[in-house]
């Protein structure tokens, strides 16, 4: 089984997810960005077919496993939900196995007709059927799981307005990657409203641009991750620096090591 793994950043919010059983449940939604990484999942690639799809308690990263043309061994969610927790540095807990989503939140049963996700859907199609299944839009599963979420987005943000990271604009990037011997320069734009950003650079000897996303976490600390035109991609861990600088360290899909660093506040 080969693991293809990507770092989704996005606003998405778990509340309550059980702890017990093997597969998550509760109420989830997912963001744009997680509803196309999830597509991605789907469709598979070439003879590689959808295995199984994780995110974590926070909802701030997934990792998924495809499996080849031949059988498929199951290596058990224990150390697949081990393997994203390492990586990613939090929890993780499955939300599906091959095209059906698993996660249970007082709508979507787990099983059946119901809870498959056909890979012919297009991202309009896929919103659709996670609408109806409750992990998109403001489909709730009940009143009260909607108030205390409610409650809970209204904290953080007056927590981010008031304390930390009111900073916004444009800075520069420099990144070494395992493999090139130059250092790599781009951009990063930040804004403190929502406590997400954009990664833009170009690789060494025309070897094609890279475009991410990174999030935070009230305490500085956050994840990123890039994919680039040549088909290579990277996903790691930040630290914000309280004058505005940034290190960020992380591997590729090859599992060669990754660093960056952007520059502090002038």
């Amino acid at each position: 089984m080969k693991k293809l793994l990507g770092i989704i950043f996005l606003t998405l919010m778990i509340f309550n997810p059980a702890k017990s059983g093997n597969w998550g449940e509760g109420e989830l939604k997912l963001s744009d960005n997680i509803v196309e990484y999830f597509l991605q999942y789907l469709k598979g690639k070439g003879d590689k077919r959808p295995s199984k799809f994780y995110i974590t308690e926070d909802g701030r990263a997934a990792q998924y496993w495809y499996c080849g043309s031949g059988s498929c061994a199951d290596e058990g969610h224990i150390k697949q939900a081990k393997e994203c927790s390492l990586t990613v540095g939090r929890k993780c807990i499955p939300f599906a196995r091959k095209r059906t989503i698993k996660w249970k939140n007082g709508i979507n049963p787990g099983k059946g007709k119901i809870s498959q996700i056909s890979s012919k859907l297009d991202l309009n199609g896929l919103k659709a059927k996670l609408t109806e299944l409750g992990f998109y839009g403001n489909t709730t599963t009940t009143k009260k799981i909607e108030k205390k979420e409610t409650k809970k987005v209204e904290k953080k943000k007056e927590k981010k307005v008031v304390k930390k990271y009111s900073l916004e604009g444009k800075r520069s990037l420099a990144l070494s990657w395992d493999g090139y011997s130059d250092l790599i320069a781009g951009t990063v734009e930040f804004s403190e409203a929502d406590y997400k950003g954009i990664l833009n650079l170009a690789l060494p000897n025309n070897d094609g641009t890279c475009e991410g996303s990174y999030s935070l976490q009230a305490d500085g600390k956050g994840t990123w991750q890039i994919s680039c035109t040549n088909n290579m991609g990277a996903a790691g861990t930040l630290k914000w620096i309280k004058d505005g600088g940034v290190t960020g360290i992380g591997r590729d899909h090859n599992d060669k090591k990754v660093k960056f660093t952007v520059s502090k506040q002038s």
